[in-house]
């Protein structure tokens, strides 16, 4: 582990240079404000995900029961029944990818709003926990890009794996704690 973070140092220089011009104090408050306001949409957008998977996956088995019952009972078109089907497959793939992200982004609003007291208050385990926190963040953020999420999706994978690094590393800003 010790190997792989001394070559992701050597990697990562020009970037980290950059960083170190940055005022501790200040950059640890503006990180704190932005887990404080993720947390927030952390918690919004994971109810609205959950919802919204519950919804398309209770509406995915009463139309596939609805698909079924037309297809005994009446003399629909094959294709259309083909389509219809379709259509309620994807919505319930739709549904179990927003439920576990939804789930994902709700386990994710806490630590990134306890991170954020943790930092306002320069406290030892608060940087281990803005930490933790970058990495759940990035983590969702990449399912979120592998489900078609964006180039949004992809800046937040970096972003959040850049500040889990360079807080975990920088000797600097572990000063900054208690």
């Amino acid at each position: 582990m010790n190997d792989f973070l001394e070559r992701l140092d050597e990697l990562l220089k020009p970037v980290n240079e950059r960083m170190r011009t940055f005022d501790r104090a200040q950059l640890v408050r503006y990180v704190a404000i932005y887990m404080l306001v993720a947390g927030i949409f952390s918690v919004c957008g994971g109810i609205a995900l959950f919802a919204g998977g519950a919804l398309a996956g209770f509406g995915s088995i009463f139309g596939s029961a609805a698909l079924q019952s037309a297809a005994e009972n009446s003399g629909a078109n094959q294709q259309d029944l083909n389509e219809a089907a379709r259509a309620l497959s994807e919505a319930g793939a739709f549904s179990g990818i927003a439920i576990i992200w939804g789930i994902l982004s709700l386990i994710a609003a806490p630590l990134l709003i306890l991170a954020a007291i943790g930092l306002f208050q320069r406290l030892a385990w608060g940087r281990n926990a803005a930490v933790l926190a970058f990495l759940v963040n990035a983590f969702t953020s990449l399912i979120g890009l592998l489900t078609g999420g964006g180039i949004f999706n992809l800046v937040w994978v970096l972003v959040s794996a850049y500040l889990a690094y360079f807080f975990y590393r920088d000797p600097d800003l572990k000063a900054e704690f208690k």
